[in-house]
């Protein structure tokens, strides 16, 4: 996993799962917001396309919102961890710093899409394998474009699931055992909560597909945005 070292600053914006459509006027306005109003970072923890990777066809079908991002990071910081439906995306966003997870130091805080972070086998050898920027270009040429146009329309064409996961709190406390941070923000899995384990604290963030909300840090804590609702505090991060 590449991770690369962040100051984090009070205001910043967290978002994640938005998985963008073309047509998401929605989303694309809330971009613009954040080009006419830039916060003092943002970091798009992952998925925020329904699918990118670096061919013509995908690249053309987010292309609205593709343009507004790289705007964006003209204006302000902005940072990316590619996610399970984005990724190999360096050469579309030329000026946003990408990686796989970010931290602060001083701070503890580990910040990352999520997906990478699962300790299932089986699902780490497959992000190994689609992950991979030589056997997405392979499978580009071999194809000859129109078989993965044809698979890459399917794939859009997939609804995303807004459901609660059981035992969620028992799938994280292994996950976090293996990070020495006290603070862990993700995304990956929709679940929109904040748990506290005593030393450590873990959010994952809500799906902006699913909530339509994103996040914002101040002095530790972690407050939801939500349309024009009032800001409310999720939870308190741990001091170090």
């Amino acid at each position: 996993m590449k991770i690369k070292n962040v100051e984090l600053k009070n205001g910043a914006v967290f978002i994640a799962d938005v998985h963008y459509k073309k047509g998401n006027k929605e989303f694309l306005d809330v971009l613009q917001s954040f080009i006419n109003n830039p916060p003092p970072q943002i970091f798009f923890l992952g998925d925020i396309f329904h699918l990118l990777l670096p061919f013509n066809f995908l690249i053309k079908e987010n292309i609205d919102a593709i343009n507004l991002i790289n705007q964006l990071a003209s204006k302000t910081e902005v940072y990316y961890t590619p996610g399970n439906h984005d990724f190999n995306i360096e050469k579309i966003f030329i000026n946003v710093v990408i990686s796989d997870a970010f931290v602060d130091e001083k701070k503890s805080i580990f910040l990352t899409h999520g997906d990478l972070t699962d300790k299932d086998i089986f699902y780490k050898l497959y992000v190994l394998i689609i992950r991979n920027y030589l056997g997405n270009q392979l499978l580009n040429i071999l194809s000859l474009n129109f078989i993965n146009n044809w698979l890459f329309k399917k794939i859009l064409q997939k609804k995303i699931k807004c459901t609660k996961i059981s035992n969620f709190s028992l799938k994280v406390k292994s996950k976090i055992a293996d990070i020495s941070y006290k603070n862990l923000i993700e995304g990956h899995y929709h679940q929109n909560i904040f748990l506290d384990f005593g030393d450590k604290a873990y959010f994952n963030l809500g799906a902006y597909v699913c909530d339509k909300s994103y996040f914002i840090y101040e002095d530790l804590a972690i407050k939801e945005k939500n349309g024009n609702r009032r800001q409310n505090i999720k939870g308190w991060l741990k001091r170090t």
